[in-house]
């Protein structure tokens, strides 16, 4: 049984005995309902629930998963990802989409529409449950891509630390949101895409290959946005309407520290 189902069961039967004890009219020495002990006693149980995530820890699984190609002549990957490491970069075979290794586990399906393969990897028994402090549990990815098929990414990071090397791969267009994140993209090498970002109190370092041009906006709040100037004048490349490989950069979130270089 895993750590958060035993979580709610015991709020569960906390709930249903003080429910039992108000029915049968017992009340508190001060005349309060038993009910009113509830918080009191969840937010004790949640602190030596916390207090414990510090001495207990869990060993972490590390699987390997891979997603044939199927005769599909174009990709749309969808990435979720929560608290630990990514690591994106090319070298799956001619046969597969991706290829790679998760720690903690991965749920992945595709499904094959027509020569376009669409794919969704998430974190093993990734639902809504109440914090699972005690499990401790990482996520490291290292995940390869096919390198020549057309592919479209869409990356919801959360709160992680991300490696995205898209320099050899063709890469159609990307989006990407992240919460309190330190992630490091390089662009793809060829052709011309969109890149939207949606990034929240983070840092997003974005590394332009010789060769490509770029056109970079943003709406930020309380943060820095910061373009190479000596490559990128008014963060705009000179021949970015002509450029045979450009990408287009939209950015948008909080505090925010972002760079392009």
């Amino acid at each position: 049984m895993g750590r958060n189902q035993l979580f709610w069961g015991g709020i569960l039967l906390l709930v249903g005995g003080l429910m039992l004890a108000s029915e049968m009219g017992l009340r508190l020495p001060n005349g309060n309902s038993i009910m009113s002990l509830f918080w009191p006693i969840f937010l004790i149980g949640f602190g030596v629930w916390v207090f414990l995530s510090v001495f207990i820890r869990r060993n972490v699984e590390t699987e390997s998963a891979s997603v044939e190609l199927q005769g599909a002549r174009s990709a749309n990957l969808r990435f979720n990802h929560g608290a630990g490491e990514l690591r994106l970069h090319g070298g799956a075979s001619v046969t597969e989409i991706l290829h790679g290794t998760f720690s903690g586990g991965v749920d992945h399906k595709s499904k094959l529409d027509g020569d376009t393969l669409t794919v969704d990897l998430r974190p093993a028994n990734d639902s809504f449950v109440f914090p699972d402090f005690l499990s401790r549990t990482q996520l490291d990815w290292d995940v390869s891509l096919n390198s020549s098929v057309p592919t479209s990414l869409d990356m919801n990071l959360g709160a992680n630390k991300s490696e995205i090397d898209l320099k050899d791969l063709t890469i159609t267009d990307i989006k990407l949101k992240t919460g309190a994140s330190d992630t490091v993209l390089t662009l793809p090498a060829r052709g011309r895409l969109k890149m939207d970002c949606d990034i929240g109190a983070a840092s997003l370092t974005v590394i332009v290959p010789e060769g490509v041009s770029i056109r970079a906006k943003s709406a930020i709040g309380a943060g820095d946005f910061h373009v190479d100037k000596s490559r990128f004048p008014n963060n705009e490349s000179p021949d970015f309407a002509t450029a045979e490989n450009a990408v287009d950069i939209w950015v948008k979130g909080g505090a925010v520290s972002v760079k392009i270089k």
